[in-house]
């Protein structure tokens, strides 16, 4: 019997249930962890008001048992969301098919397809809170497991992801029906079904969800370390944002907006009702106020970015679509109030039904599609690109990316912070070089510059002016966010304890080999580009925003590597640091002779679709883009190179220095 089972064992032993098959008693006379484990777990249910070593904060606090009545809150706030999309879905009947010229699919696809994506969706939300809670809110053993409050969250997070992989793996064909107008029984009695699947761009993000869902099950049914729930936070993520993706909401003119936020706000959300779900059910100490105001507000800004693209002016009071946006935003607001005031599972039934109330609208077409056709231009980017590129054009044609202009306001905001608090350390004042933080500012503001100028505006259209943004976003703002040494002033003044437990961590050490840097950097750059994973994924918002992320992250672990500045495992010596520059030189020159010399076209539905009144030559702007590939990163990697030998020849200088005066 392995530990896990042995917990499982001894949890539902303690709630009075039937252990799961094994022999859990000689199992825990030859396991000192488990025996610890039980006990503290038997203590909990005796003195429910006493957790030892739970208080990983300064401030006393006193831990208390799980808030009564928390399960049947939970039942309640899921059967009163699904009631609600329930009525809403009787009540349009037909209507909201036929109002875009569709079918009515019949009552089982129908009423399936929207109470299905209401349990998937809240699933996923719950699995990726209590894993994100079990990571940051319980403590840790010395062992590197989670701790028993963790644990119980980890239970949580287990149990909700298995019924997020059945009902998103039955969403697949449900939703390819529902979206398309079709019965599903006749579509599968006809033949039709893998078709009707292969044309549904909805039914793609369930199945992507159902892969996700399966990893972090397979995960959570294997690990128990914090590190490893860490890790597992990633597919979570992917997997809500793959359900949320290719709703009504990330369609339309000006979708650039609000699939940005949609993607915040669906992990925001997420978090913060998994959170509160096992909040609910676990014990729990008290819980910092605030952070339900903080995700609230978050929730509210980007829930309001949406309502008012999709129900501009009188929509948004006089249809159903604009009422339910409404009535979703008052229930976030008064669940932020609840959790003010520490009443948790009011909260979450709140929330929860609120999670009811937004996926109930997002069921409706909005009153914004209603008004006029589209361009082909708003239909695949959200905005029309007319006229050709220009340097006024490029500092002028802004649209704010809203997902990394708040993320590097965020680290930027967070970065002064920083500085200013180890400015505040008595006698022990650390004087940060001003240098470091002017570097670590302009990274930020590149990535701006980056994400939401017209530099940007122009790099969803023309393939030499998207290389330009990803060569960048590879080099510029990865280099001078590390010239800036964020993890090294983050250790210094906060120290947390996750961040020692990732730098200590094996999983940190193999990725920061030098072989699997450059590996993630070939992978990146041949698997995006020379695949049809650029073609699939290019024409959409999220897509470019993933780009973009996984670029940002290659980048920034490759340099840290390179650099040093921060801590990593196993230094390596500066022919090893230049060697890395030098490896990376052919990678990037076959890819820009490759793409210079290709004859088919890198994401040729793109731009053919796009088909840009001033983009007269895909070829030559493709080649374009190899030659800017290549300038772009070889001159990047040479000025790096030419940093090291400076800084080296001056280390050197300094340490003859002091042998002579020695």
């Amino acid at each position: 019997m392995q530990c896990s089972d042995a917990r499982e064992g001894i949890s539902s032993r303690l709630d009075g249930e039937v252990p799961p098959p094994g022999d859990l008693d000689a199992h825990l006379a030859g396991c000192s962890d488990c025996r610890e484990w039980a006990d503290d777990a038997a203590r909990l249910r005796r003195v429910p008001a006493t957790l030892a070593g739970e208080v990983d904060r300064p401030a006393p606090v006193t831990p208390v048992a799980p808030p009564r009545g928390g399960t049947l809150g939970l039942g309640l706030g899921a059967f009163a969301a699904l009631a609600v999309v329930v009525a809403v879905l009787a009540t349009q009947g037909a209507s909201r098919y036929t109002i875009n010229g569709d079918t009515y699919p019949g009552a089982l696809t129908s009423y399936g397809a929207g109470a299905g994506r209401l349990i998937a969706t809240l699933a996923a939300a719950v699995t990726l809170g209590a894993i994100a809670f079990g990571v940051f809110r319980t403590a840790v053993q010395d062992t590197g497991d989670v701790g028993l409050r963790g644990y119980l969250a980890h239970r949580l997070a287990h149990r909700a992801t298995r019924v997020w992989a059945v009902v998103s793996i039955l969403m697949v064909p449900l939703s390819a029906a529902d979206t398309s107008g079709q019965n599903l029984v006749d579509v599968w009695r006809y033949g039709g079904l893998w078709a009707t699947i292969g044309a549904s761009e909805t039914a793609k993000g369930w199945f992507v969800s159902f892969v996700a869902a399966v990893v972090v099950l397979v995960g959570l049914g294997n690990a128990l370390s914090w590190m490893a729930h860490l890790w597992l936070l990633l597919p979570a993520g992917l997997g809500v944002l793959a359900a949320v993706v290719t709703a009504n909401e990330a369609q339309g003119p000006r979708h650039d907006y609000t699939t940005a936020a949609l993607m915040a706000l669906a992990l925001t959300t997420a978090v913060w009702l998994g959170g509160l779900w096992a909040q609910a059910v676990v014990p729990w100490r008290d819980e910092r106020r605030w952070t339900g105001v903080v995700f609230a507000v978050i929730a509210l800004g980007y829930g309001a970015v949406i309502a008012v693209v999709m129900a501009p002016g009188s929509d948004l009071t006089e249809t159903l679509y604009g009422r339910l946006v409404s009535a979703a935003g008052v229930l976030v607001a008064l669940a932020g109030l609840l959790q003010w005031l520490r009443r948790t599972v009011p909260a979450t039934v709140v929330l929860t039904v609120a999670a009811g109330v937004a996926i109930a609208a997002s069921e409706l077409t909005p009153p914004s599609f209603l008004v006029r056709r589209f361009t082909i231009g708003e239909v695949m980017l959200g905005y029309d690109v007319l006229d050709p590129p220009s340097v006024g054009r490029f500092l002028t044609l802004w649209r704010w990316d809203l997902n990394l202009v708040p993320l590097a306001v965020l680290l930027a905001g967070g970065y002064v912070w920083l500085v200013r608090r180890a400015g505040r350390r008595g006698v022990d004042t650390i004087q940060w070089p001003w240098y470091r933080t002017a570097c670590f500012l302009f990274g930020c503001a590149a990535l701006v510059v980056l994400s939401s100028s017209g530099v940007n505006t122009y790099a969803t259209v023309a393939f030499s002016v998207h290389m330009v943004t990803h060569m960048l976003m590879t080099s510029l703002v990865p280099v001078f966010l590390l010239l800036g040494a964020p993890v090294t002033l983050l250790r210094t003044t906060l120290a947390p304890q996750w961040l020692e437990r990732v730098l200590d961590s094996r999983s940190f050490a193999v990725l920061m080999r030098p072989a699997v840097q450059i590996l993630l950097f070939a992978l990146t750059l041949y698997g995006l580009y020379l695949t049809p994973l650029y073609d699939r994924i290019g024409r959409y918002h999220w897509g470019h925003t993933g780009i973009y992320l996984a670029v940002l992250v290659t980048g920034f672990l490759f340099y840290w590597r390179v650099f040093q500045i921060d801590p990593v495992p196993h230094r390596l010596p500066f022919i090893g640091r230049v060697g890395m520059l030098l490896a990376m030189m052919p990678i990037s020159m076959f890819f820009a002779i490759i793409v210079m010399t290709m004859n088919g076209l890198i994401g040729p539905r793109l731009y053919q679709y796009l088909d840009v009144p001033w983009m007269t030559d895909l070829a030559h702007d493709q080649f374009v883009g190899g030659v800017v590939a290549w300038a772009c990163d070889e001159a990047a990697i040479a000025l790096v190179t030419v940093g090291l030998v400076l800084h080296w020849a001056w280390q050197s200088a300094r340490e003859e220095e002091s042998d002579d005066l020695v």
